[in-house]
């Protein structure tokens, strides 16, 4: 079982197919439930994911069942003086209090050009001593397209990355970052399997910004109807394929959702995955949902 649940929906309205907003408090108890009766192991959130710490924190049971990423904000400037040092150290106390734990699976930068800035020794030798203290097991990054690979993975403070992976986007296989992680011991999770939900939408409901990429999302559906699976099993087939990669991270906004993956996540053994068309495109407009102006 690859699957890890993503909670930012949870704390934020989120996702190109969202039209719910997010789930009640109650629901994301049962979303929880249902994860832990799947054997679901890992969370994913962030502090910046609204308030999804307190809303999976209000579960009774989550330490139980779970061990948790949480990712640390994004730093604008070009570099950490002492107060924001004292800020960040902040942050990561922060994820412990509101998570109500005293240990985390990760504690991930959720930009990597952070990890690399002028004056952040002081936050990487804090996470290194909760470490120590075994507070952390691990820490790493949230990456996107256009890092320095060989920079990365040479860095000693990182042994956990997130990447956005799916079928339309297999950037971090293209440049050989999957095997270049694995050759050092880098655990991989991969996120954005659906892209925001994009890859599920009927073709006729999508919004005039993705015209120009219609064919291809008229083709990922024509596969999966050949395949006789649903979008949602092909979507999770192709990074099921990855052996390189350890965690699939899908987020849901309701139980019955989370019960669809399960059921597609099943029927992937039904398919050759080595004989699944290669569909991947370099079209960034498309894979990177921050780029999207819809």
């Amino acid at each position: 079982m690859k699957l890890a649940l993503g909670t930012v929906q949870f704390g934020v309205d989120y996702g190109v197919s969202n039209t719910q907003g997010k789930p009640s408090t109650q629901e994301v108890h049962n979303i929880l439930q249902l994860a832990a009766e799947k054997q679901i192991v890992t969370l994913d959130s962030a502090i910046g994911y609204g308030d999804s710490h307190s809303a999976i924190s209000s579960f009774n049971e989550l330490h139980n069942y779970f061990s948790i990423i949480t990712k640390i904000p994004p730093f604008q400037a070009k570099q950490f003086d002492s107060h924001s040092q004292q800020q960040y150290v902040e942050y990561i106390d922060q994820c412990f209090s509101e998570l109500k734990c005293s240990h985390l699976n990760a504690i991930l930068f959720h930009q990597v050009a952070d990890i690399f800035k002028p004056g952040v020794e002081p936050i990487l030798n804090y996470l290194e001593q909760l470490k120590a203290k075994h507070n952390i097991t691990h820490t790493g990054v949230s990456l996107y397209s256009g890092v320095n690979i060989t920079e990365l993975v040479q860095h000693p403070s990182i042994n956990l990355v997130q990447i956005p992976f799916n079928a339309f986007d297999n950037y971090f296989k293209k440049n050989n970052a999957l095997t270049c992680f694995k050759d050092n011991n880098i655990t991989v999770h991969a996120r954005s399997v659906f892209l925001q939900g994009l890859l599920l939408m009927p073709i006729d409901k999508l919004n005039d910004y993705f015209l120009p990429w219609r064919k291809y999302l008229k083709q990922f559906h024509l596969i999966a109807k050949q395949l006789n699976v649903s979008a949602l099993t092909l979507c999770l087939a192709y990074v099921e394929k990855e052996p390189s990669i350890d965690r699939i991270v899908v987020g849901v906004n309701s139980e019955c959702e989370l019960t669809e993956i399960f059921n597609a996540y099943e029927t992937i053994n039904t398919l050759n995955l080595l004989e699944l068309p290669s569909l991947a495109i370099d079209a960034p407009q498309l894979t990177n949902p921050a780029l999207w102006k819809p």
